[in-house]
């Protein structure tokens, strides 16, 4: 588990300090306070060794690579450096993540007028008290632009420091049309023996489904119904089904790890909210998953309130706004929370 997050400068996050961070951790805050941002710089922090991911990361607003989104990274008239911390359980010492930008652009030498930009990231982490070179650790991401889409490259950690190995899962609403990264998600699932687990999921929009399978030369999801002699694709059941689906597989494949999940309750219709965001969090008490999610609805805490109602103690509900050049994080402790709701109606927006 992460136990404390510090993010100094990323995008509009200033000097924010994540203290006590807890099993289930619950975002809030107005709109353009920086929630989804935590997510993201969590997974830029190093701590993962997933190169999908962070990439995914990096282009995933934008629905695809955009340079735009690069300097958005940084604090406008500032040094283009991203500088978080991290502290792991029983750590006695912060990790700090630096990431630097370069930008270059790029001539071909055949066709002077055919220009094209590199954007390049490189990590450079090491514990407190490493000063020296050798003890620390870095690596680079590289976008360059080509055609209307991108290429990456990746260089490798010479030292490989930290080789944590942590599983990580991100999964956000911008994210859902990657049917590709979910049928890979899939087939992990069947790998490792889990089509129950997913099915006692799925069954909560649709009690009637007996099975799954991924069939075709395209591999399609089909979901096979009782009685129902035609199998129905997620695209007949609307989109909190395919949105139930990719936070299913990625709690189950987040094992011993970290899930991060943006907008809880986007997509899923409200009757059936409080059991999937109920069954959703038994899997990762269960999985031993650690859990950051963000929420504009009152009522997806409210359901988390009430789920954990017995495991106070997991639970971490943080404020979040900016205040001049700082971002605050007003913490509550579950038992703290449930008691302001009960008593006063507290809205923790």
């Amino acid at each position: 588990m992460i136990r404390e997050f510090i993010i100094n400068s990323y995008r509009g996050l200033n000097r924010l300090e994540l203290k006590d961070l807890n099993k289930i951790n619950v975002f809030a805050g107005p709109n353009n306070c920086g929630k989804t941002s935590i997510l993201e710089a969590v997974i830029l922090s190093g701590l993962f060794d997933d190169v999908d991911l962070l990439v995914d990361t990096l282009v995933s607003r934008y629905h695809g690579f955009s340079p735009e989104y690069f300097d958005s990274l940084f604090p406008i008239g500032a040094e283009p450096v991203i500088c978080l911390k991290s502290r792991l359980d029983d750590a006695e010492k912060l990790l700090h993540t630096h990431l630097l930008y370069e930008k270059n652009q790029i001539i071909n030498k055949d066709e002077e007028t055919s220009k094209s930009m590199v954007f390049e990231l490189r990590f450079l982490y090491g514990y407190d008290g490493i000063n020296e070179e050798e003890d620390q650790d870095k690596f680079f991401v590289r976008f360059e632009e080509e055609n209307n889409g991108y290429k990456v490259g990746m260089g490798k950690s010479p030292n490989n420091v930290l080789n944590l190995q942590i599983p990580c899962k991100f999964i956000s609403f911008s994210r859902f049309n990657s049917s590709a990264r979910l049928v890979r998600d899939i087939d992990q699932i069947l790998d490792q023996n889990m089509r129950r687990e997913l099915l006692e999921i799925l069954k909560i929009f649709d009690d009637r489904i007996v099975n799954f399978e991924i069939v075709g030369k395209d591999r399609t999801i089909k979901l096979f119904r009782e009685n129902q002699n035609i199998p129905l694709t997620l695209f007949d059941y609307g989109n909190g089904m395919y949105k139930a689906f990719f936070i299913a597989t990625s709690a189950l494949l987040a094992q011993d790890g970290i899930l991060l999940v943006d907008e809880i309750e986007a997509g899923i219709h409200n009757k059936a909210l409080k059991d999937f965001i109920g069954k959703l969090l038994q899997v990762c008490i269960k999985k031993n998953v650690q859990v950051f999610m963000t929420t504009y609805s009152l009522e997806a805490i409210d359901i988390v309130l009430s789920d954990c109602q017995y495991r106070l103690d997991d639970l971490a509900v943080y404020h979040i706004r900016n205040k001049e050049k700082k971002t605050l994080a007003r913490r509550y402790s579950g038992k703290k929370l449930l008691n302001l709701r009960n008593e006063i109606g507290f809205d923790v927006r």
